[in-house]
């Protein structure tokens, strides 16, 4: 069986490049995590991100220096976390997940709104695909899209710390489980409801175009319905 793992990054969004990754987990289906803190992240430039500031430095090895009214100065490795053992440099975590992904073919990777945590994964090569391990995922399954697919509206309830890494990580896990004891329950997915929707439409007007012949803009209007339907109604097989 393909092995699946999930992963989740805390990034400064408005910096793409190495220095922007501030931590990343990742685990599998096993519980095998995987934790690290980058040693090569630039601190310094989150401190004006009050989001940040607030509710992911708290879980982070780090100390936040304010000033005499409060506001943030300076952000220091705390040698005496608890966590500081997963502060590394970057080349070391690239290691790191070279082992941990190993493989003759690259695992499944699961992620939740996951386009930037599949690129800072990357940028611990330089976004380089002939330089990065055969083994490390090129693409990624989105929770999001699954949630969408199948009409779930609202997920289950994360009950471990939110926005650290690792704990995000082994939450999507859960929540990757939970859409897919939905699937195994029958329940249909967006696209086929979408296809069968125009095929009733067929049936009452023979004029209607086969879905082949739909505009991008006719498909996507059976695809919302069929989304609205799903959300309100426990459509399956």
């Amino acid at each position: 069986m393909t092995r699946t793992t999930f992963l989740d990054c805390e990034f400064d969004p408005r910096n793409m490049a190495l220095p922007g990754l501030l931590s990343l987990g990742v685990t599998d289906d096993d519980g095998t995590d995987y934790y690290a803190v980058n040693a090569d992240a630039d601190f310094g430039a989150v401190l004006d991100h009050d989001f940040i500031v607030e509710h992911v430095l708290p879980h982070m090895p780090v100390t936040v220096r304010r000033d005499a009214i409060g506001i943030p100065v300076a952000i220091d490795f705390d040698p005496s976390h608890p966590h500081y053992e997963h502060v590394k440099p970057a080349k070391q975590i690239a290691d790191d997940l070279d082992r941990y992904f190993e493989a003759p073919d690259a695992p499944l990777l699961v992620a939740y709104y996951g386009a930037q945590d599949a690129c800072r994964l990357h940028s611990l090569w330089n976004n380089d695909w002939s330089k990065m391990p055969v083994h490390i995922p090129r693409y990624f399954t989105d929770i999001k899209v699954m949630a969408d697919e199948l009409g779930v509206s609202e997920l289950p309830e994360q009950k471990s710390t939110a926005h650290h890494a690792l704990a995000d990580a082994c939450y999507n896990r859960d929540a990757y489980r939970f859409l897919n004891s939905l699937q195994k329950q029958g329940r249909v997915g967006a696209e086929d409801l979408a296809r069968q929707l125009h095929a009733n439409s067929l049936l009452v007007d023979k004029s209607t175009p086969y879905w082949e012949s739909l505009t991008i803009k006719q498909r996507d209007a059976y695809r919302r319905s069929a989304q609205i339907l799903l959300t309100q109604y426990d459509i399956r097989s």
